[in-house]
């Protein structure tokens, strides 16, 4: 039967001194980080060319901008949603993936 000893006096600090190494590397991962807004804005040629195509075709869809002016799919949607605000479109059908988009003249 052998009495409970302690550790050595070296192990105790050498187990201090990497608990404080460690200590701000936790407080940096716990640190959230910071969200960047990105802002796109629409060029006017864009939302010019999509008027023409809308009064050409008579109807215009978000796939359509996407295939014709070679864009992402949020860009189109803002253009549509440009041509609303500008009265120069009517969505007549809008769900969850497909905005139709009808010209109002």
């Amino acid at each position: 039967m052998g009495t409970k000893g302690s550790k050595p006096l070296s192990t105790l600090e050498k187990r201090q001194k990497k608990v404080v190494k460690e200590e701000p590397k936790k407080k940096a991962a716990k640190e959230e980080p910071k969200m960047e807004v990105k802002t796109i804005s629409i060029d006017e040629s864009l939302t010019s060319k999509a008027r023409e195509d809308l009064e050409n075709v008579g109807f215009i869809t978000v796939f359509s901008l996407a295939q014709k002016f070679n864009i992402k799919y949020s860009i189109g949607k803002k253009i549509i949603k440009e041509l609303v605000n500008r009265n120069a479109a009517e969505i007549v059908a809008k769900n969850r993936r497909v905005i139709v988009a009808v010209s109002k003249r």
